[in-house]
């Protein structure tokens, strides 16, 4: 007996390789990037508002922080931009077969392949090349002028979408990186405060590990941390 279920299934299976998208760049990703990026670029200027830790990471520096804090505010501006050009400048149809068609899927994470059973993406392997041949097919049935055109509106939507990309993890770094070194300082004094606590439970006598202990944590102090 026939198992009408698996039968579709399988059928679904099949087309998969019909209309691949490239994981990383289709428009639907690229979509929700922006949006992921505007949110986060918003959620840090709310920090800087609220939080003084920058400030103090950057030495106390409040015009370098008042400048970072601009550099996510235009990036956020920037990705909202592109989220309403997308939706009114002219974005050709076969946009993500365009990827497939020309091997994107090496750099841009493979390539997916819908499952119309599953209602759902799911990766292509051995079938990657007759996706690409399939998309391909797609692209040649339009004219020559016609590719040329769609190729250019397509590479200025992910060049501008790298752009942005590019920009927020740079600034996500350099914002990890003063985050980080901020909690360094912080574990740190927290160290000195409960060891010079208990050196001086101890009477500071220097023959106390505590007292040992507290020392060899001055020492080791950088000389810009007397500095006033």
């Amino acid at each position: 007996m026939v198992d009408a279920e698996e039968t579709k299934r399988k059928k679904a299976r099949e087309l998969r390789y019909r209309k691949p998208i490239v994981r990383d760049v289709n428009l639907d990703f690229i979509r929700e990037e922006l949006y992921e990026i505007s949110c986060e670029c918003d959620v840090v200027r709310c920090y800087f508002d609220s939080d003084e830790s920058l400030v103090n990471a950057l030495d106390g520096n409040e015009d370098e922080a008042y400048e970072f804090k601009m550099m996510f505010g235009d990036l956020c501006a920037e990705c909202e931009q592109m989220q309403e050009d997308m939706s009114i400048e002219y974005i050709p149809e076969f946009f993500d077969s365009f990827f497939v068609a020309i091997g994107a899927g090496g750099i841009g994470g493979g390539l997916l392949g819908w499952d119309s059973y599953e209602q759902d993406y799911f990766g292509l392997q051995c079938a990657d090349s007759y996706a690409e041949q399939e998309s391909a097919k797609r692209l040649k049935q339009l004219k020559k002028d016609q590719i040329i055109q769609s190729a250019q509106a397509c590479f200025k939507v992910y060049h501008t979408y790298i752009g942005l990309r590019h920009r927020y993890d740079c600034l996500k770094a350099s914002m990890d990186i003063l985050t980080d070194q901020n909690t360094g300082y912080l574990q740190v004094v927290k160290q000195i405060d409960e060891v010079y606590k208990k050196a001086n439970e101890d009477g500071f006598r220097y023959w106390k590990q505590s007292t040992k202990d507290l020392e060899w944590l001055v020492n080791c102090m950088p000389q810009e941390a007397w500095l006033q």
